[in-house]
């Protein structure tokens, strides 16, 4: 490695070697510069403004692979302390049209609103499972469809018919009440006892 310490200014390309994601620090191969060093310097990594890579409640961390080709410059124009800048951009096979994040693990913290806003189709795909937790949920759509079993852990409640077609209709287990009238158009079936608003029984099948 040259010697003329301060007299390195402007970027150089790079290579990324070993990584060590804890300390955020990277060893990196410089060509031209590092060419017959026994070590490879340690370079740190510029982080955004707004990615705070300090240990804490919003730390985050930007994913640095072995091989992966970047720009470094010199803190101070001195070559032993190189700075990972950005990520160099292949000539060619590149994606068009896609603004992509990848990782291990992703979390978006807010402290207020969180909007997500798309002008064509939204898609939530996960290999296992969703959870939405708050404290309440609102879906507003002209029709929602659930492809599926739906099984809801406490009451439903509706304004406006329900209709149930195809498969094995409706069952229900425990107690059920209606104000108004029920119109079937079939057969009603009852292991018990159907009693009339004038308390009349009929074990019958009607």
């Amino acid at each position: 490695m040259s010697q003329d310490y301060g007299f390195w200014p402007g970027r150089y390309p790079a290579i990324v070697r070993t990584v060590s994601d804890e300390a955020r620090q990277v060893r990196v191969e410089i060509p031209g510069v590092t060419d017959g060093g026994d070590v490879l310097p340690l370079a740190e990594i510029e982080y955004p403004i707004g990615d705070k890579s300090r240990a804490g409640a919003n730390s985050t961390e930007i994913e640095m692979k072995d091989g992966d080709t970047v720009w470094v410059a010199f803190i101070g124009g001195d070559p032993r302390y190189p700075i990972i800048t950005g990520y160099r951009n292949p000539q060619a096979g590149n994606s068009t049209g896609w603004r992509r994040w990848h990782h291990a693990n992703m979390e978006l913290l807010v402290d207020q609103l969180l909007n997500l806003i798309a002008g064509g189709d939204v898609v939530i795909k996960s290999a296992t499972h969703v959870t939405v937790q708050a404290p309440s949920a609102t879906v507003q759509a002209a029709e929602s469809t659930v492809t599926g079993n739906l099984t809801v852990k406490g009451k439903i409640t509706g304004e406006g018919g329900m209709q149930v077609s195809g498969g094995a209709g409706v069952s229900v287990e425990g107690d059920f009440s209606a104000k108004g009238n029920i119109a079937v158009d079939g057969n009603v079936s009852a292991t018990g006892t159907i009693m009339d608003a004038g308390g009349n029984s009929n074990h019958h099948t009607h």
